[in-house]
């Protein structure tokens, strides 16, 4: 080999290898803005869903939920554990209870066995009927206004307008029932504090 073709060579090479740093570069920025728009949107996601009867779609991510979703399930909720009838009661309570918070299951099995022991020694059957709605989004909290017929077989036995407050925890995306508690007009969140 020439010195010529040697300085040529020589020359192709540091021609090749300045590509190769450039590329390298180039795709080491671009990853590393790629990394940074995944971690900003990580937990963001929000996904849409559409009730079986579509009044109000709502969403759920990891961070929250819409208020619309907090309003239909809470009425979902309050439907399965005040509107009972003995024979419907355990199939509503088991279902009511695979949505229960954990740290909360045992207690909110406690009130609604309370509540269908009541209805089965009195061979009662209660519907709750919700005139209106209140929905707290910070607290996560739900409060019912309606009114809570009691029957003894056909007959109706009593009519009381009452508040209920249903409360949930949001667990990375999922929603759980937390508490399920009659309230009053005064606090009907029942935090403690009048509305």
């Amino acid at each position: 080999m020439t010195p010529n073709n040697i300085e040529k060579a020589q020359k192709s090479k540091a021609s090749e290898i300045t590509f190769l740093r450039i590329t390298v570069g180039a795709l080491l920025v671009v990853v590393a803005m790629e990394g940074m728009v995944i971690s900003t949107s990580t937990g963001i996601e929000r996904t849409i869903i559409t009730p079986p009867t579509i009044e109000k779609s709502f969403w759920v991510s990891a961070d929250g939920v819409s208020k619309s979703y907090l309003e239909q399930m809470a009425y979902w909720y309050a439907g399965l554990a005040l509107s009972v009838t003995k024979t419907t009661g355990e199939y509503q309570k088991k279902l009511f209870l695979e949505y229960a918070s954990p740290d909360k299951r045992g207690q909110l099995a406690i009130e609604m066995a309370n509540r269908l022991s009541f209805n089965e020694k009195n061979s009662a059957s209660t519907m709750f009927t919700p005139y209106a709605i209140n929905v707290d989004n910070k607290l996560m909290r739900v409060a019912l206004f309606g009114e809570l017929e009691t029957f003894v077989q056909d007959k109706r036995t009593s009519l009381k307008r009452v508040v209920y407050v249903v409360g949930f925890k949001n667990v990375n995306g999922k929603l759980y029932i937390h508490e399920l508690k009659e309230t009053n007009e005064a606090d009907i969140f029942g935090t403690g504090t009048p509305q």
